[in-house]
């Protein structure tokens, strides 16, 4: 079992798209698990209203019509029960640090709210998965749980994820263990299924071995963040960036003096 020091939450998203900039969550599935075995999780499945219509090749895929979220609340409506609901818990997701965490930050930021995933730890069970049998979620769940999965429904997925980090915590305890000798904690399990070691929530800026916070993305890709000025200055006007990456940035070069002014002599 998954040693926990505070609450839990696993969650899932269904969306409009793969862009987490123009595209919006339709369905959101979200199940809260607290430490101890006595307290029964809290399981929350909204439908979110997009703003616009499902495109009818997206509504194939996962089976969310105009008229399922036609009455329900957009995310703005919703975000500050969400965060609420968050904060103070660490967070899971499969393959949710290249989907539903970018996605969620940003629905976050289009609401006004910066910091509900702030002090956040995440766990991606897919990454986790990776390290030993890269295989889908419907693929994993077969494999670890022995279950058959109805996939892209979104608290189906939640209810799934978190059953395949159970039984990769119980059949991999000896790797996890040689990683870590306090075992299955979620501090341990988060950096088993980061890449990279994450700077900015959406793992924009990393850390490379040299302890140095590098780009992870563009033609910068692994140059220093404090080796290119004219570059960061482009990033923190551009609007394709989140608000938390941009906050890194200046973070990063303002303890290097980069973005105070030069003084002048005479």
């Amino acid at each position: 079992m998954i040693k926990l020091k505070r609450p839990l939450i696993v969650f899932d998203l269904e969306t409009t798209g793969l862009d987490f900039q123009k595209d919006r969550i339709i369905q959101i599935a979200i199940i809260k698990k607290f430490p101890g075995t006595n307290k029964k999780p809290l399981e929350v499945v909204r439908y979110v209203n997009p703003g616009f219509k499902i495109p009818p090749e997206v509504t194939a895929i996962h089976g969310i019509k105009d008229d399922d979220v036609k009455d329900a609340k957009t995310f703005k409506e919703m975000a500050p029960g969400i965060a609420k609901f968050i904060k103070g818990c660490d967070v899971v997701g499969y393959n949710s640090n290249r989907f539903d965490v970018p996605f969620l930050q940003s629905a976050f930021e289009r609401a006004e709210i910066y910091d509900a995933l702030n002090d956040v730890k995440f766990i991606d069970v897919f990454n986790l998965y990776c390290k030993f049998n890269p295989r889908t979620l419907s693929q994993a769940y077969a494999d670890y749980c022995g279950k058959h999965l109805e996939a892209h429904k979104a608290d189906a997925d939640a209810k799934a994820t978190i059953e395949v980090l159970e039984a990769i915590i119980e059949e991999h305890k000896d790797e996890i263990k040689a990683h870590n000798l306090e075992g299955p904690t979620v501090k341990t399990l988060a950096e088993m299924s980061q890449k990279t070691k994450k700077i900015d929530i959406l793992g924009r800026i990393v850390e490379n071995e040299k302890g140095e916070a590098v780009f992870s993305f563009g033609k910068h890709k692994g140059k220093a963040v404090t080796s290119q000025r004219n570059y960061c200055k482009w990033l923190l006007d551009n609007d394709s960036f989140t608000v938390n990456t941009k906050e890194t940035i200046k973070q990063i070069l303002n303890a290097k003096n980069e973005l105070r002014p030069k003084k002048t002599t005479g």
